[in-house]
């Protein structure tokens, strides 16, 4: 049985050298619908952010517990990130590593943004089932 070193198993090898070169995109809708939620998700907080910081506990919910400013702060660097990342990569189209780590991390700052969102709907389906309907 032969050890093999760790160092000579870096970059002998062809295919960790093109790694780089044969990075597939993924399909780019699920990026598009990510910036015009983030874009969704700016405007909501700049119009309404304070009446939902406001009015109660649960629609505070919706502002990830009464930071409606952070949460616009949140929205905008990930649509301006993803914007950024779709004129570089020519609409989502072509990677590099960096560039899909870049993506990556602008997803999961728009996913952070979307949360407040994601709460007030799971929150009100929930109710729904433990209350039933709202009418009599």
């Amino acid at each position: 049985m032969t050890v093999r070193r760790l160092s000579t198993l870096s970059t002998d090898t062809p295919a960790l050298r093109q790694v780089g070169a044969h990075v597939k995109a993924r399909p780019s809708t699920m990026y598009w619908f990510l910036m015009v939620s983030d874009l969704a998700t700016a405007i909501w907080m700049y119009t309404v952010g304070p009446w939902l910081d406001k009015t109660s506990k649960f629609t505070a919910t919706g502002t990830l517990g009464g930071h409606h400013v952070a949460l616009l702060v949140i929205a905008l660097i990930g649509f301006l990130m993803l914007a950024t990342l779709a004129v570089v990569t020519d609409n989502f189209t072509h990677t590099t590593p960096k560039v899909a780590l870049a993506r990556n991390l602008a997803c999961i700052i728009s996913i952070v943004a979307l949360t407040g969102l994601i709460a007030l709907i799971l929150m009100a389906l929930l109710s729904r089932v433990l209350f039933g309907p709202l009418r009599p």
